[in-house]
């Protein structure tokens, strides 16, 4: 497994609209919409796997280019064959800006300290979860952790508004179990 981390600035670049899209992504989409909305930036899993979930919930993973080994860069989810979210990996995964914050491969304790600072001035609540991340249901945000070499690093899952719903309380959130209990290394 690779620990290494994409430097800050050569990962790709997305822009979160809150509850809506996360760069090119937008929630609803169906999967072929996502695999054109991420033509030229990220491409399929090669092995073309899609891994079932809980009811009618899939993922799909997409990765780098010329990543090899090729290693998730973004786990995209569809319930009903419509994105409801995306998983953002802290090593590969695409720099996600909240009007100018970086949510993704930051060390934990950052991202936390500038999201009270936004919290403060905006519209939005966070929360903890019972093993310390960070989740917001105005921003459809769970932010976990993956390890790369000796630090943790930031990943973000971002969401519509229905799985933005209980997203801190996993007893009756929608999210998938492999985002709250399964720690993706």
């Amino acid at each position: 497994m690779s620990w290494d981390a994409v430097a800050a600035d050569e990962r790709i670049r997305w822009e979160l609209e809150p509850l809506h899209r996360v760069g090119p992504l937008r929630f609803g989409m169906t999967a072929e919409g996502v695999e054109q909305a991420l033509e030229g930036e990220l491409v399929p899993d090669r092995w073309g796997r899609v891994q079932p979930h809980y009811g009618p919930v899939v993922s799909h993973g997409f990765n780098l280019p010329h990543d090899r080994p090729a290693w998730t860069a973004v786990t995209a989810y569809f319930s009903d064959g419509r994105l409801t979210g995306a998983a953002v990996d802290a090593r590969r995964g695409p720099q996600v800006f909240l009007e100018g914050l970086p949510l993704v491969g930051r060390v934990p304790s950052e991202l936390e300290a500038d999201l009270t600072a936004y919290e403060a001035t905006h519209d939005v609540y966070l929360q903890h979860n019972h093993l310390g991340d960070i989740t917001s249901e105005e921003l459809g945000l769970f932010s976990s952790t993956q390890r790369s070499h000796n630090v943790l690093l930031t990943r973000a899952m971002l969401v519509d508004s229905v799985w933005a719903q209980r997203i801190g309380d996993y007893t009756e959130t929608y999210l998938p179990t492999a985002e709250w209990r399964d720690r993706m290394w």
